[in-house]
This record gives structure tokens, sequence and C-alpha cells, in this order.
């Protein structure tokens, strides 16, 4: 039995936190404390004070007040812009009006580390990492980006910038003729009304959502019924007191099931998030890139004084969200498609790009999201996801994130319960003071990451149904530290050991999709190759990344990016490469198996790369006979297994089994659930899982069925139904057969009785007349005149005999003269019998 949407959304507000497949994020709280960037110089080796876009160079300056000397190591970071970007100029009609490459050469975007001198040392100290965007070079150098000191992260933007994008209680800074930086840390972030309650941990500002009731979601992805589904596969867990507290399984709404755990297709269903803190197994070994698609709505151009201006800024967000991906998942963002709209919002929607309206109207964040996904599902590239840039916030949201679409091409209205959702490889990020964080919180939930547990959801439930991640496998509050936390607040700089583990599991398990990700192996850069980026690019043998990242490598050559002498690979971007710089051996596994759907994959002994990961088919027995398993996504399963992974935990025999064979959403039952009950998720069953007609799912939808097997599924999903009344019908068709064979035999006994009555009849009536026929020859006999008998005048008289005694014949017909016969006009009579006295002797 299923309750209405409506009551579920009801008891969704009223039972539990509701996490949406998106994630929404709000604006922090004021700023305390702003510091001017002073007296920063450029150090080249020339000493010109000039860069390009390919310059390795150093970036000096002083901080609050003199007290504090910086200096970052920079390199360019070629992962940001894909050798094939391009940009769409946009109109204000959704039409292109210009298609232009996206130059490598006119943006200076870099990264490297940050060092600082502390006060009574000598030696620079390194401290975290940078990313810069060098705006002008020369004597009087402008630059944004961002650095970490101590864990601590530092936000350089100019004072352009910071004017425009600061919050009404932020300290106000000085007006100048010359254009000048500031610098704000994290940990200037003041408290505010979400902060500090308790344990709670630091305040909270960037992520939050405003707080609309006193349960309601931190982040609007949380919002989002395809990200609210406790069955989601990032979550994998529901919670019992929900199944005590009188609300039926059925009834559970779809808003409670949150597609965010990371196994979004997998059976990584019952997942415990706990159990994987810290670890990075099925993230990749070797750098992988994710090429990502950007655009921008007409309000978010308004904040720019040219494209230029807007281009450079984006690389520079992006490049800076990149470095927190490529230090906890090795996985690098790239900037693959820009689409640029005009500054000039259209007065309506337009059917072309129907997400560029300006701000109000009616259109929530949540509607971006939604239209943005339904216009970014018309495009067939290999995008890892795109981003929507905006300034129109929802209330406090500023960031929206379908959970767990990775690679996820296209998109889907998962149909039943999510009517007015449009789900894709899609985000939505508005523009603040720390775009950068809001993104990488976004790309998270699209990498599946769902939210750090706070004092909150551990104890209300929510971390039992796996919809946050603990601390560690002890403890559950993460206390507002990382990036995954619902809000920003101070020192959030990194991904926490459970959003790590969470993520590179659901990767590992196939949950969560990861064949878009590009290598970074023969990369060809717009201007060539840059030796020491890292990425062995064209003409490169080996690249382990400059002097810093070949400290232990003994195959590569920092200098040259060639192999050392008697090396033939390098372990650094070779899966087959071993630490001797050898082909691995004929037979060395190089990707391990999860299972029987997921054969090894061996390296080949004549080259150091390892072979794709590839599965066994969709649908292929597996398990152990009489089990009913299948592969699918690379995994062992069947419907009725991913719901005892699922909800197993929930039942005391684990005898949780699928409700039907149709459909790619988990709705499972079980007979502690009670009679006729279904506990429906919003979480999917695994790519390849069977669904009604012969079918396979597809990121929740069934793809490949018939009418035919459909017909064949709905008689196997009704067998209380089809049997009673199969058996019913066939009783009923046997005891017409039966009657019918009773009546077809009856007749035919009846003929047969007719046939011997009529047999007898016919006889006794052949022998009545065979009787009459003798009678009839004795009277013939007896009308034989006597012996001698003659006719007198040619004609047969009365009483005329021969003096024999014999009776003569007629005359022959030929010559016998009937017509003066006085008897019946001359024919032929017989004779009248004639008696005498003569006595026969």
């Amino acid at each position: 039995m299923f309750l209405s949407r409506a009551l579920a959304a009801t008891l969704a507000a009223v039972a539990l936190l509701t996490q949406s497949g998106t994630a929404h994020s709000t604006d922090r709280q004021p700023l305390r404390y702003v510091s001017r960037l002073e007296e920063p110089v450029i150090h080249t080796d020339a000493n010109s004070r000039r860069v390009h876009a390919f310059s390795s160079f150093e970036l000096s300056f002083i901080l609050h007040n003199g007290r504090q000397k910086v200096r970052l190591s920079l390199a360019p970071n070629h992962d940001i812009i894909s050798k094939d970007a391009v940009v769409h100029i946009m109109g204000a009609d959704g039409k292109v009006r210009a298609i232009e490459p996206l130059d490598r050469l006119e943006h200076k975007i870099y990264q490297g580390q940050a060092f600082v001198l502390r006060e009574g040392h000598n030696d620079w100290e390194n401290v975290g990492w940078a990313r810069v965007n060098i705006q002008r070079d020369g004597v009087h150098p402008i630059f944004e980006g961002a650095f970490r000191i101590d864990g601590d992260d530092h936000h350089i933007q100019t004072d352009e910038t910071y004017r425009k994008t600061k919050q009404r209680a932020d300290p106000e800074i000085e007006w100048s003729a010359e254009e000048y930086m500031v610098v704000w840390r994290d940990s200037d972030i003041g408290d505010g009304p979400h902060g500090h309650d308790g344990d709670d941990g630091p305040s909270q500002g960037e992520l939050k959502k405003r707080n609309l009731s006193a349960r309601s979601p931190l982040c609007s992805s949380d919002g989002l019924d395809f990200n609210a589904d406790d069955s989601h596969p990032i979550y994998r867990g529901l919670d019992t007191r929900d199944l005590d507290s009188g609300m039926s399984v059925s009834g559970l709404p779809s808003e409670l099931m949150r597609r965010q755990d990371q196994t979004q297709m997998g059976n990584g269903a019952g997942v415990n998030l706990a159990s994987s803190v810290g670890s990075t197994i099925g993230c990749p070994t070797t750098r992988k890139v994710a090429l990502l698609g950007v655009a921008t709505d007409c309000t978010y151009g308004k904040q720019f004084n040219s494209s230029m201006a807007i281009r450079q800024n984006i690389i520079a967000q992006v490049n800076t969200a990149s470095q927190v991906y490529e230090s906890s998942f090795n996985i690098s963002l790239g900037i693959q498609n820009l689409t640029i709209s005009d500054n000039n919002c259209p007065a309506q929607a337009t059917e072309q790009a129907p997400w560029n309206v300006d701000c109000g109207g009616g259109v929530t964040i949540t509607d971006r999201l939604n239209l943005f996904s339904a216009w970014r599902g018309n495009f067939k590239d290999r995008n890892a996801f795109w981003t929507l840039l905006t300034t129109c916030n929802t209330d406090a949201a500023v960031g929206l994130a379908w959970l767990g679409q990775l690679c996820v091409e296209g998109s889907v209205k998962p149909g039943a319960g999510n009517t007015n959702e449009t789900i894709a490889g899609a985000n939505v990020v508005v523009k603040t003071s720390q775009e950068w964080q809001v993104i990488a919180h976004e790309i998270g939930h699209t990498f599946g990451a769902v939210h750090d547990c706070q004092a909150g959801t551990c104890a209300d439930g929510t971390v039992t149904k796996q919809q946050c991640c603990p601390l560690s496998g002890n403890s559950c509050d993460a206390k507002g530290q990382f990036i995954m936390n619902p809000s920003t607040g101070s020192k959030i700089t990194n991904f926490s050991p459970c959003t790590i583990g969470n993520i590179c599991s659901a990767i590992g398990r196939n949950s969560v999709r990861s064949s878009c990700l590009a290598s970074n192996r023969d990369v060809k850069t717009i201007t060539g190759s840059q030796c020491g980026n890292g990425i062995v690019e064209a003409g490169e043998e080996c690249d382990c990344g400059g002097p810093d990242g070949c400290k232990g490598n003994p195959c590569c050559d920092a200098k040259t990016c060639k192999l050392t002498s008697g090396s033939t690979c390098d372990f650094a971007n070779e899966e087959c490469c071993d630490r001797q710089c050898k082909f691995a051996s004929a037979g060395t596994v190089c990707r391990a198996s999860i299972g029987s759907c997921d054969p090894a994959e061996t390296c080949s002994g004549t080259s150091g790369v390892c072979p794709n990961n590839a599965f066994a088919p969709n649908g292929q027995a597996c398990g152990e006979s009489g089990q009913n398993l299948a592969c699918a996504s690379g995994q062992c399963t069947s419907r009725n297994q991913q719901c005892k992974t699922l909800m197993g935990s929930l039942t005391t025999g684990n005898d949780t089994y699928a409700c039907s064979n149709s459909g790619c959403q988990l709705s499972c039952a079980s007979p502690e659930f009670g009679k006729d009950t279904c506990f429906t998720m919003m979480q999917n069953f695994l790519d390849g899982t069977a669904c009604q007609g012969g079918g396979k799912c597809s990121n929740g939808a069934c793809t490949g069925s018939s009418f035919a097997g459909e017909v064949g599924t709905w008689l196997t999903d009704n067998k209380n139904i089809v049997l009673p009344v199969a058996c019913a019908v066939g009783g009923l068709v046997l005891l017409a057969l039966l009657c019918c064979c009773w009546t077809a035999f009856a007749r035919r006994k009846s003929r047969r009785l007719r046939k011997q009555k009529k047999k007898a009849a016919a006889a006794a009536l052949a022998a009545k007349s065979s009787s009459s026929q003798k009678k009839q020859a004795m009277v013939s006999i007896n009308e034989v005149p006597p012996p001698g008998w003659q006719p007198q005048g040619g004609a047969y008289g009365q009483n005329q005999r021969t003096m024999n005694g014999n009776l003569q014949a007629p005359p022959a017909a030929a010559t016998r003269d009937y017509s003066r016969s006085p008897h019946n006009n001359g024919q032929w009579q017989p004779p009248q019998r004639q008696y005498t006295s003569a006595r026969y002797a």
C-alpha cells in the first residue's frame, strides 16, 4: 500500500531530515577581518617580472600589516583547459551567435605550493597548496586565487571583486584610484544564527540553507526528491525507528530517499559509510581528468566588464576547486566547453535556453537546475558533468546538484514521485565570495558525496540511514571541518576521510560511473609539451611532476621528461610498470577483480598500460545454482539481492525481497513490514538489472523492453493472482472438455444404436419382402395355363388350351398386334383364371 505523495511529503517533514539529490548552498556569515595584500612581487629567472601562460615562477607578498611573509611557488596548470575546449557565445534569444576556441595562451592559470617565513626563522616552510590566476604581470601585478596556510584557506580578491561579492555586514575597504588586492581567511568568517551550538562545530555559512523548519535540510541538494531517497545507493540504510513509529513502510515518502549514496547504480546498497572511512580503494591510481562544461546565465555576466573577464574568473574558480580533487581522488578538473550568455536577459524564457532568465519571476534555484538539466541532456558529449553559474539565489540557497550523476549522459525524468524533476549530470552554483568552495561542494555531490554528519544528524537517525558521513568508525559528529559540511565555516579546506571513502568506494563498485574520466597519458596541450607538469604529453616519455614530484622515482628524468638509462616505463603514470622501471610480467594483475562479474585485468608484459576495465555482460548468470543471480554493472546480484543488501539490517531474518520485477526504482518488501506492504525508495537498481519486458535498468529507467516481454513479466509478477485464476480457468476448461467428450461419446453411441435399429428394421423389412415375393411366386405358378393350351385367332382367349394341356406362350412383341384387342386399348392383359373340371394327373 502506497501513500500519496502529498502525505509522504508531510511525513518526510515530520519524521526525518530529508536530503535530496541536489546539494543546496547558502551564503556565508559576515567576515570579521580583511587584510590588504602588500608588496606583491613576481620572481622570474630573468628577473623581468613578466610571465606567460606556461611560465614557472615565484610570487611573494606580505599580509597583516607586515606581520606575515608569504611566497608561492607556481607552475602552469595544463589540466584546467582541454585541448579541444571551445567557447559558445549565446544571445538573449538562446541561439549561439559565435563559437570560439578557448585559447590557452590567454589564460595565466597556475598551481603550486605556499611557503611562509615564520618569525625568528631563516627558512621558508611549506604550509599548503596555492592556485593563482595572474590578471596583470610586471612591476605592479594583479592576481586572484587562493592558498592554504596550516589548514586555513586564504582567498585573494581584487578590491573590485570584493565589493561586488561582499555581504552587507562584511568590513568595508578603502577606495583607491589604483587597483589592489585583499585577502580574507575562512577563519575570519564570524559566527551567526547557524553558528556554534554546543559541540556542533564552527560557524556555518556559505553552504547553509535558510532554516525553514526545525528539521529542514541545510543543503538544497537535500531538498530534491531524487537526492532525498533513503534508498539511494549513497545512503543504503534505513532507520528502524520509522518502522515502529506507526508509519507504514510503504508510506515512507520518496523525499526520504536520497540519491546521494555514490553507489547510485550499483549494488552498493547497504554500504556502511563508516567502514570505508579513509579508504582510497576504487579511486584511480594514476591521474585522471574530469572534463566539464560550464555555462553562465545573463545575470552572471553583468558582474564583469568583458567576456574575457568572465572567462578568466571561471577558469580561476575551477582551477582552485580542482586542487582538492587532485589531492583527494587523483582527479583533475578540466574545462571542455564554456557557454557564455549575453548580459541582456530575455523578456521571456526561450525554448533554446529556458534557464537563461533574470532573477525573480518565480524561477527558483531548483527550477533552474531542472531546466538546465533538460538543456544539458540534449548534448551527447563526453563531459563528466555541466555547471551553471548564476547570481540568482533562492533565499539563502547558493548551490544545488544531483547526486551521483558523474559521467551520466543525457537526462531523464524518473516518473512517479518525481514528475517535476529532470535528472542529469548537472549542478547550479551562485556567485559568492566563496565561489570555488561552493563549486567544490556541489561537484562533490555530483561525485556522489553525502553531507558530513553534525550533532543533529547524529542524533536523529540520519547517520543510521547512511545519509551523512561520520567523522570515523567510532565518532559521528564531523564538527564542520570539511568541504561536505552542509554549511561553510572556518578551516574548511579538505574532504573528510569519510567522504574520500564514500566517493572512492562508490567508483570502485560502479555505483558512480567513471568511464568518462580521461587519462593524462599522451595529452596534447595547445602550445606543446611542458616538462614537469605531471602530464605525459606528446613527445614526452614520462613526467613525474618536476624535481619535487620525481623524488624517489628512478625511472624518469625530471629535467628532460625522458626515461632514465635502462628504464622502459615509469610507474608514476603506468600501472603495468614495476619499481625496477620494467614492464610487469605477463599475467600480473593490474586491476583486481571485485567479483565473478568483474574479471581482473592483467598486464600484457609488453606494455606499461593496464587494459581498460571490462565487466561480464549484463544479464549473464552468475553465483551458485538456484540463487538466480545475474551480472549487473560488474556485480553478481539480483533484484531480491539488492533489496536484501539495502534493507536486510531492518529485518531479523534478512528475508527482504523485491516487490516486483518491474521498474528500476528499489521497492522492497518483507513479512516483517506487514502484508502487502512495499518499501519504495528513490534509489535505483544497478544499471543492467533485469526489469519488465526483458529490459535492463539504465540510470533509473527500464530500456530495451518489449510487449511480449512485458506480458511475461506481468504474469511473473502476479503469480498469486494468475495461478489461482489459471487453475480455475484450467479446471473449467477441463470440465468443458470432459463434458464435450461425454457428449460426443453419448452421441456416437446413440448414432450406433440408431444404425443398429435401422439395420434391424431393414433386415425385417427385407425378410418380409422376401416372404411376400415367395408368395407371389407361388401365385404366379398357379396362374400358368395347363399344358396343351393354344390361343385362338392370334389372341388369347378364355379356356383355350392345346390338346396336350400346355399353355401356349403369347406371341413375340414384334409380331403381336394388340390394337384390336378388346382389353385396355389393345394392351396385353393376362388371361383371367379359368378352371375346368379336368383333373391333373
